[in-house]
């Protein structure tokens, strides 16, 4: 069961790991991008802290609607407008006023997150983008069981997976595709942002 509380935990714990990681995601970036994705990144991951430490919600979809909604106004490329959608589809899919959500609920969760992210995002798994991580990683939360911790940690193995083969790929979408063959080698920031959310969110369980 995934509650209000554990959530906040999680989310702590992915605040601190991606601000540890906000150099590397900012190398990461600069060899197909404005090198910029880490210091994103770790805007999004100091609201997350403030936000949670703050306890100002009551239920799961306030605590994610309003990360949502923080994320998409934070400047610095399409990271902050993308997370956004993510965070906002995962609260539409919990009424409000729900501070705890078994399994169903959590699959819910996962789809809904999925159907807004591919509303706004034309690119595919293999484009060499976030969504090699994202996609793999929202599929296996939509098969979530009763074990909350056994489904975060299958989460997080193929959104690492994912992430990690996109140093094979060459970029086709997005600023990236620019600089084609040179992308081969390294793995896209997007794709491991999102694998560093996903492992810390296991990890805190």
């Amino acid at each position: 069961m995934l509650t209000l509380e554990l959530l906040e935990k999680m989310l702590l714990v992915a605040a601190e790991e991606l601000k540890a990681n906000t150099t590397y995601l900012c190398e990461l970036d600069s060899v197909a991008g404005d090198g910029d994705h880490g210091i994103t990144v770790g805007k999004m991951a100091e609201a997350m802290k403030q936000r949670v430490e703050a306890h100002a919600s009551e239920d799961l979809n306030g605590l994610l609607d309003d990360l949502g909604m923080t994320f998409m106004n934070i400047n610095g490329g399409s990271a902050g407008p993308l997370w956004g959608t993510i965070f906002s589809g995962l609260a539409d899919a919990v009424e409000p006023g729900v501070t705890a959500v078994e399994a169903e609920g959590l699959r819910k969760m996962f789809a809904q997150a999925k159907e807004d992210f591919m509303d706004i995002s034309k690119a595919k798994p293999g484009d060499k983008t976030m969504v090699d991580a994202l996609y793999p990683a929202l599929e296996a939360g939509m098969a979530a069981t009763a074990d909350l911790q056994a489904t975060m940690q299958a989460v997080a193995a193929v959104a690492v997976k994912g992430a990690e083969a996109t140093a094979a790929m060459v970029a086709k979408f997005g600023r990236a595709k620019n600089v084609g063959e040179l992308s081969l080698g390294t793995k896209d920031p997007g794709a491991v942002s999102i694998s560093i959310l996903f492992s810390a969110m296991a990890k805190a369980l």
